[in-house]
């Protein structure tokens, strides 16, 4: 009985250490780690505790640079985070290639006892029934290889105790040897590590496709910090317009005040300060929700604070401006930069990979149209005794041998699902070769289309700069005339709106100068690293 209770712990035991258990973080822990990860890049000043929040009215002040986007975005976004769980699978599909090569080892113990009546009595025999008791012990082991050959090793011992007087032997022990080679489908390496080599290629297609997605996802974090950016830039310029509005309007009154104005300019400069306030509201918002945007892309877990918390808000302040002296004044050379991309992407190494993938198919599934022959040996050893060491004896001495051989031939008269595997691999390579060449194509587009952009935005600057200049000093000039009484509040207030158009049009200027450099990064590979 201790022998069972000690026997069902080591197995409990046993099981335990393969069962894997997988935890779950709950969302506001994760949130908390979140937060706190966040602060470790924060002056002290503005650093929160995830225990002050339930308190807390004013939002979350986060100094972030494009840098720390960038880092984070790496660390804990999830689109490079599912994309790091295909590669563990694939990882654990080349494990799985390798099943048909797996060594195994078995055992075996039996034991059963056979009684019946005596059916031919012969003179003297006393026996009232024929009584066998058999018990069996073996172990054996399969070895397969790369080759085609499998290897099957067993040994076994049986004890036959019976009260036949016919028996002369009660132990025999054996062993077998048997070798299976097959000789036309199914041998060498291809058909038995072409699965296995698919699936190390599939691997690194993962792994690559890491390394794309992070280059994909390195832009969109690129895209959301420049899209707060731009958003904080329009709602600084609107905030400037407001003052200009409110001062336009002082103006309106003092000339009305001194009757060298209308009521009606008092007017117009009123409606012009809410329509400016109005869209301060619409830009606050759009900061607002472009702030939520660059959270999920580098932090998603930040998101969760709406649902824990009642005055939960995060304010993002950008500390990396646009900043024209980045980018090269050289033009980017478009053949250059198409073979580095060419290159650096990995989407053209993934082609390629496909493409050898698809070969390796054709190759496995070609030894799928031939017959099968296949070449299988047998040596046998066997022992024969009354007595245990008799038998042992008796088996040492190779006495009692069997062995030989046999050739098993056969051939599928159509072989329907072999032709049919084979004309499907040869379709995935024509596939694989089209889209080798299409993504080849795609990528040179789209470092064009990058350095096109580079040199329109760069001249969409220059030109975004010299409007400003002009519309500020057009914006001065009525100014003056309006003081001097030459000019009306509309002519005023025209004068600040295009002013206000020209400053937004050089700050989205910037920016997509900004997004035509990282284009360019993206395209030729370089962002993601």
């Amino acid at each position: 009985m201790k022998k069972l209770i000690a026997l069902f712990a080591v197995s409990g035991l046993m099981l335990s250490a393969c069962h894997s258990s997988i935890k779950e973080v709950e969302p506001s822990a994760a949130f908390r780690n979140a937060l706190e990860e966040v602060m470790q890049r924060q002056p002290n000043a503005l650093k929160v505790k995830p225990d002050q929040l339930d308190n807390r009215k004013e939002p979350i002040v986060l100094q972030l640079s494009y840098d720390d986007c960038i880092e984070l975005a790496m660390a804990h976004n999830r689109t490079i985070l599912f994309e790091q769980l295909n590669a563990e699978v694939a990882a654990a599909d080349v494990v799985g290639s390798k099943a048909n090569l797996d060594f195994t080892v078995g055992a075996n113990v039996g034991y059963t006892r056979e009684e019946q009546e005596i059916q031919a009595r012969f003179f003297g025999d006393t026996r009232n029934k024929e009584i066998t008791a058999t018990t069996n012990v073996g172990i054996n082991a399969s070895l397969p290889f790369a080759t085609g050959t499998t290897v099957n090793i067993s040994a076994g011992f049986r004890r036959s105790d019976t009260n036949s007087p016919f028996q002369a032997f009660e132990f025999f022990p054996t062993s077998t040897l048997t070798v299976t080679q097959h000789l036309l489908n199914g041998f060498g390496f291809v058909p038995n590590l072409g699965n296995t080599w698919i699936a190390e290629n599939n691997r690194t297609i993962a792994e690559w496709q890491i390394e794309a997605t992070r280059n994909e996802q390195a832009l969109n974090v690129a895209m959301a910090y420049w899209n707060l950016v731009e958003a904080e830039g329009e709602l600084q310029v609107l905030y400037r317009q407001e003052d200009l509005a409110e001062d336009a309007l002082d103006l309106a009154k003092s000339r009305l005040e001194a009757e060298i104005g209308t009521r009606l300019d008092v007017l117009a400069q009123e409606a012009n300060l809410k329509s400016q306030q109005v869209a301060i509201i619409q830009a606050e918002t759009l900061v607002e929700q472009r702030t939520d945007e660059l959270l999920h892309a580098i932090h998603p877990d930040l998101i969760h604070g709406y649902a824990l918390f009642d005055n939960y808000s995060i304010v993002i302040e950008t500390t990396t401006v646009a900043d024209t002296s980045r980018i090269s004044a050289d033009e980017p050379n478009l053949l250059e930069e198409v073979k580095a991309a060419l290159r650096r992407r990995p989407e053209i190494r993934q082609a390629v990979k496909r493409i050898e993938n698809a070969g390796i198919s054709i190759e496995v599934n070609e030894y799928g149209l031939l017959p099968t022959l296949d070449l299988e040996t047998e040596f046998t050893v066997n022992g024969y005794g009354e007595e245990f060491d008799n038998s042992l004896d008796s088996w040492n001495r190779f006495e009692n041998l069997r062995y030989g051989f046999s050739l098993n031939f056969g051939i599928p008269l159509q072989n329907s699902a072999g032709r049919s595997a084979l004309s499907k691999a040869e379709i995935a390579k024509r596939n694989a070769i089209l889209t080798a060449r299409e993504t080849e194509t795609g990528v040179i587009l789209e470092v064009a289309a990058a350095v096109r952009q580079i040199k329109s935005a760069r001249r969409a600057v220059n030109a975004s700069e010299e409007s400003r200049r002009l519309q500020n000093e057009t914006y001065e000039a009525e100014q003056e005339r309006q003081k001097a009484g030459l000019a009306t509040s509309y002519e005023v207030k025209q004068a600040l709106n295009d002013l206000t158009q020209a400053e937004l049009d050089l700050v989205k200027s910037k920016i997509a100068l900004e997004r035509a450099r990282l284009q360019l990064q993206k395209s030729t590979g370089e962002l993601g690293r």
